[in-house]
């Protein structure tokens, strides 16, 4: 009997120690993955410097940041004119890095450093996410896919949100998976201050709580009860941070602005069938006194051109804010200019990889599809409300992580596929 014992306890010691080993390598090859990214990604910042610019929306952040430094004002496009054009967070995220190290080169540099360790950072929560999600080995793939997609090494160089928001989304997906197992209202305090964090980043993730609690709903069956009960804590959050942000606007422009006003311009955009403005299809609009007047404006025409389009072209119109709209926000990777000799075509290549991450989809869904609802719903809601407005490969990227995990699982299931039919194969050879 004590033999039997010491066996058993021998065994279950032997499996114990294995278990750790692979933990610690996965772990390891983890770190190997997100320090060579970091370093591929540092030595392109140090030697591309201020090359690193689309000469686009980056400018308009770097000057609004420099004036929160200098002026202490919140400006976008105008400095004359405070701006309810964007939401604060990423603003204030460089311009507390300008205050330290200032808003010349070394203080951009120091910005696109930081922004380097947040992408890495990015890359520990897929695979975080990843292993709640599935398991440790489709971590390591989903890792690894994120680590080397060379849009992902680029854009931590550009003064652009989508670097900030792709962590802040990741963080805010892998606490909502992993707190909806205890379900505490603690927890949910804590993602409720994420939530609200992101919003004020990129607005387009606002009405999160539409996705996660039908998830709750569904895969944690939670009652209507306990959702009011964890509901509560989340909206309270939110409104405790947002509220100086409402009261900022209220002064400013005399009226609620909850997030900013800023729909207008890619509303309209969004308008012409593959964007193309011709003299013959564009619409003249009038300017407002000041940039809140013109949105307005531009979200009436924009709302006019819609329904002109519908009522007289219905079928092409509903194929452009649906099909065509979609392949435009998934289709290309956004990398606008190139580095490091890495041309579109080697981009578009390991973009193509990534979009097998569809696959994989259908595949979990099929296998169990409340578990895997909440990730692929959030990519389903940043796509419908693209298509309603613009839908270009940009307003993508920060879904490519997410979608980078159901890539991981298809390039499993297929390798573990393909070892089981070769296994079958073996034995029918021997018999």
């Amino acid at each position: 009997m004590r033999d039997k014992e010491f066996k058993l306890n021998k065994s279950n010691s032997s499996k114990i120690e294995s278990s750790f080993f692979q933990n610690t390598a996965i772990f390891c090859v983890l770190i190997l993955f997100t320090l060579i990214s970091f370093i591929i990604k540092l030595y392109l910042i140090l030697k591309e410097g201020n090359n690193l610019t689309l000469f686009s929306d980056d400018l308009n952040y770097v000057k609004s940041a420099v004036a929160l430094v200098k002026k202490s004002i919140f400006v976008f496009w105008e400095y004359n004119e405070p701006t309810v054009f964007i939401t604060p967070v990423y603003p204030f995220f460089l311009a507390g890095i300008f205050k330290i190290f200032g808003y010349g080169f070394t203080g951009f540099q120091a910005a696109r450093i930081i922004q380097a360790v947040l992408s890495s950072i990015t890359i520990i929560l897929v695979f975080y996410t990843a292993k709640l999600l599935f398991n440790r080995k489709v971590a390591l793939i989903s890792s690894f896919l994120v680590s080397f997609y060379f849009p992902n090494i680029v854009t931590t160089g550009y003064f652009l949100t989508e670097t900030l928001f792709t962590t802040l989304l990741m963080l805010l997906l892998y606490l909502s998976i992993k707190y909806s197992d205890s379900l505490k209202v603690s927890e949910f305090i804590i993602l409720g201050i994420v939530w609200v964090i992101t919003t004020l980043c990129r607005p387009t993730i606002a009405l999160y709580p539409l996705i996660f609690f039908p998830y709750l709903f569904i895969y944690r069956k939670i009652n209507i009860t306990k959702a009011i009960k964890l509901g509560i804590p989340i909206a309270i959050s939110f409104v405790i941070i947002i509220s100086p942000w409402w009261i900022r606007n209220y002064r400013e422009y005399g009226m609620f602005i909850p997030l900013a006003a800023s729909s207008g311009n890619p509303m309209l955009q969004g308008t012409y069938i593959n964007y193309e403005q011709t003299p013959e299809n564009i619409v003249y609009y009038k300017l407002g006194k000041n940039a809140l007047e013109t949105n307005k404006s531009e979200v009436e025409t924009a709302k006019k051109r819609m329904a002109d389009g519908f009522k007289n072209n219905f079928w092409r119109y509903l194929k452009w804010y649906t099909i065509d709209k979609t392949c435009l926000f998934w289709g290309t990777g956004f990398y606008w200019r190139e580095f490091l000799g890495v041309n579109r075509y080697q981009v578009i290549f390991s973009h193509n990889i990534i979009l097998l991450g569809f696959i994989g989809i259908f595949a979990a869904l099929a296998g169990e599809f409340a578990k895997y609802i909440l990730p692929v719903a959030l990519m389903a809601y940043f796509n419908a409300v693209h298509c309603y407005y613009m839908a270009i490969d940009r307003y993508a990227f920060p879904l490519l992580p997410i979608l980078s995990i159901f890539t991981g699982y298809f390039i499993y299931k297929m390798f573990v596929d393909l070892c089981c039919c070769t296994q079958f194969l073996k034995i029918r050879q021997n018999k």
